[in-house]
Parts: structure tokens; sequence; C-alpha cells
């Protein structure tokens, strides 16, 4: 399950570029264990927007790419290909088992040069994940 939080007007605000995660200081950190319940962060993350609408989204785990699209205040990346970041992972995979591609699209809130996502775990904990557009 993923929470939305920031927002853009419309397909024409988003920007073309690299995105790539932002360290929180451990103030902003406790103001959003404060007001939601967000424990930690993502680190690691980049994302890659091409003006032909694909993308390539490097977790610390896995490689994405796909198309995306934007609807209002949302940015939305369908996956078509998800493959382990690790060359051993790839060939092998992890105890027999292969990064799949995600049922739906993997959305993220944006404004201001900023993608945000809150992941929330089988376990209720919430990690928030924000990305800064740095090279346009």
């Amino acid at each position: 399950m993923t929470v939305l939080l920031f927002g853009c007007s419309n397909q024409t605000s988003i920007k073309y570029g690299k995105y790539t995660f932002v360290r929180l200081s451990k103030i902003e950190l406790g103001y959003l264990f404060l007001t939601q319940g967000i424990k930690s962060y993502f680190v690691g993350c980049e994302l890659i927007l091409q003006k032909d609408s694909t993308f390539k989204y490097t977790t610390c785990g896995s490689i994405m790419t796909g198309t995306w699209n934007c609807f209002r205040d949302s940015l939305f990346l369908n996956v078509t290909q998800n493959r382990w970041r690790n060359d051993s992972l790839a060939k092998n995979g992890f105890n027999g088992t292969w990064p799949q591609i995600p049922e739906k699209p993997i959305g993220f809130k944006c404004g201001n040069d900023h993608l945000v996502k809150i992941h929330i775990l089988k376990n209720g904990e919430r990690i928030v994940e924000e990305l800064k557009l740095n090279v346009p």
C-alpha cells in the first residue's frame, strides 16, 4: 500500500531529468515522525525521466524501466522491466527468485522539483522516499 504526499498542478509541471534521493535531517525526520508516524527514509534511489515518457528507476536492489505519465498532482511509473541491480543476483536470482513487475503503477506526489512517496510496509512501518531534481 502506498500513500502519496505532495503535489504538482498538471503534466507540464513535471520536469525531465535526473532525480536523486534527499537525505533528511534529524529535525525533518522528527517532524515527519510526530506528524505522520514516519520513522525512516530511503537512500540511494534515483529516477531518470526522459522527454519521450520513458524512465529508469534505480533502488538499492533493483533497476526498473518503463513509461511514465502524470495525472493532476501525481507521477505514475508504469514498470515494464524489473531486474536486480547486482549482476550475480540478475544471473542467479535471490534464493531462486527475481524481482516482480508491480501490478499497479508506482505513484509519487510531485511539486517544486521534488517527488515524494510514503511506503507502508506489511508491519505498518512508514518510510518516506523523497527525490529531488538535480540534473535537468
